[in-house]
């Protein structure tokens, strides 16, 4: 049993994907209090969600996305997530994104465009 960040996300659900065992961001991933709050608060607002991605270490995040400055992007600074929509009809992706942008998330995207629709995701970050 993992770690509860807050009463629906756990630390595991939060930690870097990145090959590498000994990666900072795995057992701490350290999501920002701010993001996270307005997470749980989209969640109890909507249902269930699915994360797909959370933190990321920046050599996880330079390896998934080479073109973003040396800094990394938001998901290193623990202001992100993805989660996945593909299983969702569209009408409860639209409620998503609609609540989130009324919760105050300023990051929304949606990738839709993978043929397998387990890959589908909502991207959300606080920046």
């Amino acid at each position: 049993m993992s770690l509860l960040i807050t009463p629906h996300f756990s630390v595991a659900e939060f930690s870097c994907h990145c090959p590498d065992p000994n990666c900072y961001r795995k057992k701490s991933p350290d999501v920002d209090q701010y993001f996270i709050a307005m997470l749980e608060e989209l969640r109890n607002e909507t249902f269930a969600l699915n994360i797909s991605s959370g933190v990321r270490c920046l050599t996880h995040d330079l390896n998934i996305s080479p073109k973003k400055n040396k800094k990394g992007g938001v998901h290193v600074q623990a202001i992100a997530c993805d989660i996945l929509v593909g299983h969702l009809p569209s009408s409860d992706i639209l409620r998503l994104t609609t609540k989130a942008t009324s919760i105050g998330f300023k990051g929304i995207g949606v990738a839709l465009a993978n043929p397998i629709r387990a890959k589908r995701f909502l991207h959300l970050d606080t920046r």
